[in-house]
């Protein structure tokens, strides 16, 4: 079984804006002399948990077990946990500043977003149909059919938070277009200005500053001073 039309936007079309983003950050910061390195260096916290979330989006998502009947019908839970626990993985990095904030911040927009809305985010099938080429209507039958799991759902005037959703639709001359949500877009920013900060050195440790001073202040002697 290939892997479906629905999955394959996770994990193709949907990181496409995010891979735009440190694209975009590395560009700029080789404009403004940053080294590459730096990123290479860079220690982040809470690593394991992004990376479980990550996975368990890819499996439940992207493999024939999207179409496991069982998972069609909790799936969604699960991928709201999982972004839950991505969030927190992300929360862990805080200390990095306004740029890591712009990337929670985005991805508690979509977690938002997604709770509110059974576990999916609402997505514009007329966009989305400019993006993947295919009509409305076709779109529209294979979310009806309901027959794998999605981590997207038709927006409908019963959508909540539908202006959250997926309706910026974005064409890409040089590779496939979608539709991405105000907080994907918020992240991309994010990661790009986080990319650039971090080749710049912004988060480099800083060497201890020893003082002048003290290196050349000699430690006084004693002379006994004879009593009597």
């Amino acid at each position: 079984r290939k892997l479906s039309f629905l999955g394959f936007q996770i994990i193709y079309r949907n990181s496409l804006m995010l891979f735009i983003g440190i694209a975009i950050g590395i560009i700029v910061g080789f404009i403004l002399k940053g080294k590459i390195t730096n990123l290479a260096e860079l220690k982040l916290q809470g690593f394991s948990l992004i990376l479980l979330s990550l996975a368990v989006q890819l499996v439940i998502l992207a493999t024939p077990l999207a179409a496991w009947p069982w998972l069609v019908q909790n799936g969604n839970l699960i991928y709201m946990i999982s972004m839950s626990v991505l969030l927190l993985g992300l929360l862990y990095n805080r200390q990095y500043g306004w740029s890591f904030w712009l990337i929670i911040i985005g991805t508690a927009c979509n977690i938002v977003v997604i709770a509110q809305n059974q576990g999916a985010i609402p997505v514009d099938l007329d966009k989305l149909s400019l993006a993947s080429g295919e009509t409305v209507a076709s779109i529209a039958q294979k979310f009806a059919e309901h027959s794998e799991l999605s981590y997207r759902t038709p927006l409908t005037a019963a959508s909540q938070l539908g202006w959250m959703g997926d309706v910026l639709y974005i064409p890409l001359p040089l590779f496939d277009s979608n539709v991405y949500s105000i907080g994907d877009m918020i992240i991309s920013i994010g990661l790009a200005a986080f990319v650039i900060k971090t080749m710049l050195g912004h988060f480099q440790p800083k060497p201890k500053k020893t003082s002048s001073k003290d290196s050349d202040i000699e430690t006084p002697t004693h002379t006994p001073v004879p009593l009597g």
